[in-house]
């Protein structure tokens, strides 16, 4: 079994973890000096002294690990051999050896770990440290194909052995290896004193924290703050203008993240700090990105032009490198979760700029794509196997897979595969187990892939499928414990393309075919005399055995309206008179006049609905009990898990 991890999250392209240090033996002679003052090189001294100097990140750090891993002298060959010489072959070994000496580093996080736990166990604090190597190792996990890849397009830049991080700060603009050789980023972010320039000289609106149209005298050098993503295309606009041979523009996230490089964990800078912001070159020496620009964390967050999601005319964009005021996890470079609306300014939100050489983009930008997700299914074997299967990911070179413990929400490697199969054995009988199938690619720019998807697979007699995961549903969503469970007992079904729907409504001829299906699927041929149900239609039988059975009645037009979304008062009434046909408990009965719309609930429902609040099968939301809304797939299905467990079905 290979000892190889890969995304659990949607991820980024972030700066690989090998030290530069080692990267100097790679060269020649005559490129020694090169590589002592590359990007790396000193991007990695300025760690080491920032760790000399006692500044951690990690509370506990002292007693986690600070040692940086070795490159072989394999790799270091790679890495001049392709230099020197391009070509597809020395790429793709280099690759190889690359993903190779990860592995070890990988391997001995997990060994250290596995220390820890033993060595700080009933030990005051031991639980912190643990903890806190937990989150690194994690962190590997979810960042580890972002780091090959993000480490191949830098090792593949032709400026790596020309550019001189140890002069960085004498440029505003700092080259961005692997973004393209016309993609340069700014030094700092934009601040008060640069955006003011723009507003004198266009007339543009000034921040809303200015006084009297000016920033705070002793700001001049703070970043500018409380200006929008539009504000900032503006002020790119303006500089374009301005120098009128390169083009300006925001970076997306892809870029920044190839920008800032690896986040220092061990490093203080103003993050938790200082009450507020802090001139941009406050903490440059531990916060020099993988060239040399500097304040990529904390600070201020920093605007990109990656659309985290658009609805209702706002647009969400995804901010990078945290604030002064944020935690210290959300300012990694890795760090996705963090979005704004577009057309607002924030106390916290900066920005720094793009430019691009003579307005010349690469012919592919550096951007993260995401390959679609596997929808996995398993099968049982026997007592302690299960097969999991999954759909080919167009593009998907191989796949990764994850055991995930949903307890503690860790992860625990398995194998990667080139199949759409793979077999898990020694599995406890009767025992429920999730797994992560993650899709990657690794030839192209910006190739890095996709989400967790998961399948929870109980250990079942020899040959019984498992039914499917649906990509539609997060394994944290409120309801996804319950279309597990409705999936599992045949009860809901997707809709199609590996799809449940849940936010779709659920219908009438729908939900009274679960319950046919709930009383065993009884033969039943009569007619149900409703004008609208045809006899070849899929719930004819079941409407029939419900008509028959004095479940439903129908409208007073004599038709059933099978495809009308069922509202939750007529999903009370047919759940109540269905239980009264199975001789269950319909005796309890909830006083529903604290709810501000009792007064709307139907006379023919009224005792139902009471019933199946009573029952806990039905609640009310935002003091409301909601009698004539529809009801989605998602809260039906909710509502027959509440069911078959109240009533042991």
């Amino acid at each position: 079994m290979k000892k190889i991890i890969a995304l659990i999250a949607a991820a980024s392209m972030a700066l690989c973890l090998i030290p530069a240090a080692a990267l100097c033996a790679a060269a020649s002679d005559g490129e020694t000096a090169a590589y002592e003052t590359s990007p790396v090189r000193v991007a990695s001294l300025a760690l080491e002294e920032a760790a000399d100097d006692g500044m951690n990140m990690y509370e506990n750090s002292d007693f986690i690990e600070k040692e940086q891993p070795e490159l072989s002298e394999e790799t270091k060959e790679l890495i001049a051999a392709y230099q020197r010489n391009p070509t597809e072959e020395n790429y793709f070994n280099l690759r190889e050896k690359v993903i190779e000496d990860y592995n070890a580093v990988v391997e001995r996080k997990e060994t250290k770990l596995s220390e820890l736990k033993t060595e700080t166990a009933g030990k005051p604090g031991g639980e912190d440290i643990v903890a806190e190597m937990e989150d690194l190792v994690q962190e590997i996990y979810i960042t580890y194909w972002d780091r090959i890849n993000s480490s191949m397009l830098r090792f593949t830049d032709p400026r790596l052995l020309e550019w001189r991080v140890a002069s960085a700060a004498r440029y505003d603009y700092i080259p961005v290896m692997g973004a393209g050789e016309s993609i340069y980023i700014k030094r700092t972010p934009v601040t008060n004193g640069e955006y003011a320039e723009y507003v004198e000289a266009t007339g543009a609106a000034v921040p809303s924290n200015w006084v009297n149209g000016t920033y705070p005298a002793d700001e001049r050098d703070f970043p500018v703050n409380f200006v929008s993503y539009e504000d900032a295309l503006g002020y790119c606009a303006w500089l374009t203008e301005e120098d009128g041979v390169n083009t300006y523009r925001l970076p997306n996230e892809s870029e920044w993240e190839l920008a800032a490089g690896h986040m220092p964990k061990d490093a203080d800078f103003n993050c938790g700090v200082n009450d507020s912001r802090t001139p941009v070159d406050e903490y440059s020496d531990v916060t020099r990105g993988a060239h040399g620009a500097v304040d990529f964390w904390g600070n201020v967050w920093e605007w990109t032009s990656t659309v985290r999601s658009e609805e209702d005319g706002v647009t969400i964009l995804g901010v990078k490198g945290g604030s002064w005021k944020s935690e210290r996890t959300d300012c990694r470079t890795e760090y996705r979760d963090e979005g704004r609306d577009a057309s607002q300014g924030y106390e916290d939100v900066g920005f720094r700029v793009i430019q691009v050489l003579n307005g010349e983009e690469p012919e592919q930008k550096v951007e993260l794509t995401t390959l679609p997700a596997p929808v996995v299914s398993a099968a049982a074997l026997s007592d302690d196997a299960i097969q999991l299967t999954w759909q080919a990911v167009e593009n998907a070179v191989e796949y990764q897979l994850f055991e995930y413990d949903q307890e503690t929400g860790l992860v625990r490697m398995l194998d990667r595969t080139g199949d759409t199969s793979y077999t898990v054995s020694g599995l406890t009988p009767d025992t429920a187990y999730s797994y992560i199938v993650q899709p990657f690619s690794y030839t192209a720019i910006g190739d890095n892939v996709s989400a967790e998807y998961r399948v929870t697979a109980t250990t079942l007699s020899a040959g019984e499928a498992l039914p499917p995961a649906f990509a539609d549903v997060a394994p944290d969503a409120w309801y996804a414990d319950a279309v597990r469970y409705v999936s599992e007992r045949g009860l809901m079904s997707g809709t199609g393309d590996a799809a449940f729907s849940p936010d779709d409504t659920t219908t009438r001829g729908m939900v009274v075919t679960i319950l046919w299906r709930l009383d065993g699927s009884p033969a039943w041929t009569t007619a149900s005399g409703f004008s609208d149900v045809e006899e070849s239609a899929y719930y004819a039988e079941a409407v029939g055995w419900a008509s028959a059975n004095g479940i439903v009645g129908g409208y007073d037009n004599e038709t059933f309206g099978p495809g009308d979304p069922i509202t939750r008062e007529q999903m009370a009434a047919i759940l109540y008179r269905f239980a009264q046909t199975q001789g269950w408990d319909t005796t309890a009965s909830a006083d529903l006049s604290s709810y501000t719309d009792a007064s709307q609930i139907s006379a023919y429902a009224l005792t139902a609905l009471q019933w199946a609040n009573g029952a806990g099968l039905i609640a009310g939301s935002g003091g409301a009990i909601l009698p004539g809304d529809s009801a989605t797939r998602a809260q039906v299905a909710a509502i027959l898990m509440r069911l078959c467990e109240t009533f042991a079905v």
